[in-house]
């Protein structure tokens, strides 16, 4: 039944539920007969109206009708949500800085020509903090603007500060000082270990570092920081455990434990992962005390059925679809795999079961999200497993007392910051470990969830047949990316610029960083470059320096080139600072490298900068997005073995028309085309280079209208060959001109 309603939502909803095609198995299970396939087929149709009629709602009020109008609106309502802060976004060239977010449920609005009563939800942005928890009633001025949040009427674009009109009471507010102290006190700890624990407790992860949490994702603990049925399970085993002191009757304990997780909920937050182990908790319980033994199966069913019929967007969210897999995967996968490995591992198998059910029922879902996999998750969650239950039991008395005795819940925090500290580096040195990426589609969902049923159904065969497939798509030299001789590569980091030159032993020359310090890290992982020769910023928009930490994380830079106008002045300055001990130095004109020395010997060629010049140049009455910093950007000659390359950032026709004139150019095998391909190009300029290969490095459905149509037709015409990262992905390109794409292949698999 639960199973068959989250299908029909996500039908309804336009959701392509065939990326959750694992669910069917578990619906058509139980369908033996008529009547079981009537309830599944009212099942779906249920599903499908109640996500039909919610949007139906949403898109068809009075508050929805004034999205997009240019005049403000006033609104009055209740914060559903803890405010959370989104990182700065660099949108072009430049950086915009961070906004705080919240979900609200209107009560009443006001337009410039009338006011009316609401009760829709909201998603609330500002640039100024929002000093509120969840229960309180604030009042704000602003915009309403479309949101892609399907959930919420509009976004409200916050004007001024947002006023307080009455604070929360009762638990929330209780819970909300709870988790602040707690937080502050947690903060105590130093390191990832201290922001680790609010996250294992209360799902609070606002204290953890981007890279902490990347390689928590690339390991796959993840689930470790969304409290989910594994912590309402150690929280209700502790409290019966201890209540057997106090109270003599079990069903005094139980009512007393349902209590408790109640007020539980609140301190941790309703997220779907939460409500869906809430949900199945409350049924185990209620089974408990009545003296029933009811299946934990049917318990999940009901979860999901309670939870989609009161928000049938709860099937959309990827949190939520995780925890049910991983449920079901304990509760369906954990028994078999354990009586098949109990004569070998003893009373282990039941430890090792567990996490490896949950991974492999969870594997679709994770490709499907994040495109990758690692081959660690598991014994990374079997070392991690012992000291999961110290953390929690320990973490939540001390949250409790935060706010009454801050010295003894800091002195509880000090004694779990050990476990803590394992879990972090367990996450710190298995994300070193290569991880398997592969195109999220059809093919490859559906060959990773192949070898899952046969491992669950002991069809060794298909295992060995699918398990050979992978390994030969994997290390065969026509099916990897990149291939093993690789030269030039051109990261896809959105729209922004990213390239490498290949010096071998994992060593690189880096042109620029792109907007997005986790997908420039993302690309050099899977390049597997360790080491930085030379890191070339062209210049300083944001969508070519704002992802600097990613590149410089945990490599080795040799050296850094800098443009010599120092604008816009906050991304220059932020550069700058994280560049402290790393040396640099601004170039002009004429540098010259040779590239034998750059790569020990290995390499014969030179990188030479052509453009700017040493005199200042005035460009300020050009047309295009910050023509004067444009029209600063270094632009470069690499010869490498005899392949010839330009590297030009985002020069646009007067500095092209300059370079032209100075007679250094030639024919070039590679060209990395101008300003993501903008329509700004000297012809004559792109008719001398002649380039056999286009590249040109471009955000999907940029608003810009990169790169132009008639940049893309001269290519042509000059008989390049164009590649677009917006449509290709990640390029890589060896010697012989041979290329290889990450995207466009559906079938293609990288590691690293």
């Amino acid at each position: 039944m639960g199973g068959s309603l989250w299908i029909g939502a996500l039908i309804a909803a336009h959701a392509q539920p065939w990326k959750f095609f694992l669910l069917l198995p578990l619906v058509f299970l139980s369908v033996t007969d008529q009547k079981n396939f009537r309830v599944l087929g009212f099942a779906v149709l249920l599903g499908a109206g109640l996500i039909t009629l919610r949007i139906f709602s949403l898109q068809h009020n009075e508050l929805h009708d004034l999205v997009g109008t240019q005049g403000s609106v006033r609104i009055v309502g209740i914060v559903q949500s803890d405010v959370t802060k989104s990182p700065a976004r660099v949108i072009g060239s430049h950086t915009f800085p961070p906004r705080y977010l919240s979900t609200l449920r209107t009560e009443s609005a006001y337009a410039s020509t009338h006011a009316f009563k609401s009760r829709t939800p909201l998603t609330i942005s500002s640039i100024n903090p929002l000093p509120f928890v969840p229960g309180d009633e604030i009042e704000c001025t602003g915009k309403l603007l479309p949101s892609k949040n399907p959930k919420v009427v509009a976004l409200f674009s916050a004007r001024n500060r947002c006023t307080l009109l009455r604070s929360a009471s009762g638990l929330w507010k209780v819970t909300a000082r709870i988790r602040t102290t707690f937080r502050e006190q947690a903060a105590r700890i130093s390191g990832d270990a201290g922001a680790l624990i609010p996250g294992m407790i209360l799902g609070d992860t606002s204290s953890q570092s981007k890279t902490f949490v990347s390689a928590m994702r690339r390991v796959g603990l993840t689930h470790l920081t969304a409290v989910s049925g594994e912590n309402f399970a150690i929280v209700a085993a502790f409290l019966l455990w201890v209540l057997q002191f106090v109270l003599k009757s079990m069903n005094a304990r139980i009512a007393a434990t349902s209590v408790f997780l109640v007020c539980f909920l609140f301190l941790v937050r309703p997220s779907p992962s939460v409500l869906r182990a809430a949900v199945m908790t409350a049924a185990l319980l209620g089974a408990r005390i009545q003296g029933r033994r009811t299946s934990a199966l049917a318990a999940l069913g009901l979860a999901i059925s309670a939870l989609i019929l009161i928000d049938p967007f709860q099937s959309q969210d990827p949190g939520f679809a995780l925890s049910v897999s991983a449920t079901a995967g304990i509760l369906l996968l954990a028994p078999k795999l354990t009586s098949t490995w109990e004569p070998g591992v003893g009373r282990l198998a039941e430890s090792i079961a567990i996490p490896a059910a949950a991974t492999l029922a969870c594997t679709p879902i994770i490709l499907v999200i994040s495109g990758q996999y690692s081959l660690v998750s598991i014994p990374a969650n079997l070392i991690v497993a012992p000291v999961v239950a110290p953390i929690t039991v320990l973490g939540l008395i001390a949250a409790l007392i935060a706010p009454l005795a801050p010295s003894l819940s800091h002195l509880l925090l000090v004694l779990a910051s050990p476990c803590s500290q394992w879990i972090a580096f367990i996450a710190k040195c298995f994300s070193k470990f290569p991880v398997l990426s592969v195109s999220a589609n059809i093919f490859s969902i559906a060959l990773i969830s192949l070898v899952t049923f046969a491992l669950a159904t002991k069809r060794w065969w298909v295992v060995t047949v699918a398990v050979t497939i992978l390994g030969l798509m994997l290390w065969t030299p026509w099916a990897t990316w990149p291939m093993k001789n690789w030269v030039y590569a051109n990261c896809n980091v959105g729209q922004g610029d990213a390239s490498l030159i290949n010096l071998g032993e994992h060593r690189a020359i880096v042109i620029d960083v792109g907007p997005d310090p986790a997908l420039i890290d993302s690309c050099l992982q899977q390049l597997n470059i360790h080491s930085i020769s030379l890191l070339v910023l062209t210049h300083f928009h944001a969508d070519h320096v704002q992802g600097l930490d990613g590149a410089i994380h945990g490599r080795t830079i040799g050296s850094v080139w800098l443009t010599n106008l120092n604008r816009p002045i906050l991304e220059s300055s932020k550069v700058l600072m994280k560049l402290v001990g790393i040396p640099h130095h601004v170039v002009n004109a004429g540098t010259t490298v040779d590239l034998f020395r750059l790569s020990n010997g290995l390499h014969h060629g030179s990188v030479s900068v052509l453009w700017p010049s040493a005199n200042a140049q005035n460009f300020a009455a050009l047309p295009g997005d910050g023509s004067a910093i444009n029209n600063s950007s270094i632009a470069l000659e690499v010869e490498i073995d005899g392949l010839r390359i330009f590297e030009g950032a985002d020069i646009e026709p007067p500095v092209q028309e300059a370079v032209l004139a100075t007679g250094r150019l030639k024919p070039v095998d590679i060209l990395k085309v101008c300003h993501h391909g903008s329509a700004y190009q000297y012809l004559p300029f792109l008719l001398r280079l002649h380039p056999k290969v286009a590249v040109i490095s471009v955000g999907a459905g940029n608003s810009y209208g990169h790169p132009a149509a008639g940049t893309v037709n001269a290519l042509i015409r000059e008989h390049a060959q164009v590649l677009r990262t917006d449509q290709e992905g990640a390029i890589a390109i060896d010697n012989s001109l041979k290329i290889r794409v990450l995207k466009r292949d559906w079938w293609r698999l990288s590691w690293g």
